[in-house]
């Protein structure tokens, strides 16, 4: 006598595809982004100051260009003076040593003339010892500069 053949049960997956398809749609569409908000700071109140208490200082300007020369306060340097950058920045910061310096490097320079000029103001900031105000500054205040004329 012959037995009956029984059929092995199994689970059906043709379906699963969508079932993985629904669930992805489903929490794309429950999920909450959060969105990036920044940073969150108060700004100081505007002080009422007369113009006349406040003193206007003039900021040493350095820019470095590609060419491997920088400009300090609109004299022309080459790259292998820059121990003069230690020189004129201590004569200038031994006067106020609060007066500001701005570091602005050209793109296309060479970013060892950078650090070679950065490294002679950190310089003069441990040799006098204090921290000097240096700023590299961003996109928009370099054009802002290049609207005032400051080459």
């Amino acid at each position: 006598m012959k037995r009956p053949q029984v059929e092995e049960p199994e689970i059906p997956t043709a379906s699963m595809a969508d079932i993985a398809f629904l669930l992805i749609v489903f929490f794309m569409l429950t999920t909450v982004f959060s969105a990036n908000k920044g940073m969150e700071h108060l700004l100081p109140p505007k002080e009422d100051i007369p113009d006349e208490q406040i003193d206007n200082e003039e900021a040493i300007y350095i820019q470095i260009y590609p060419s491997g020369q920088f400009v300090m306060d609109q004299k022309p340097y080459s790259i292998d003076d820059v121990e003069t950058v230690h020189e004129y920045v201590f004569g200038k910061v031994q006067q106020n040593a609060k007066k500001p310096i701005i570091l602005h490097t050209n793109r296309e320079a060479k970013y060892g003339d950078m650090v070679a000029v950065f490294n002679q103001l950190k310089r003069v900031g441990k040799e006098l010892e204090t921290e000097l105000a240096i700023t590299i500054p961003s996109k928009e205040e370099a054009e802002r500069y290049a609207r005032f004329g400051v080459q």
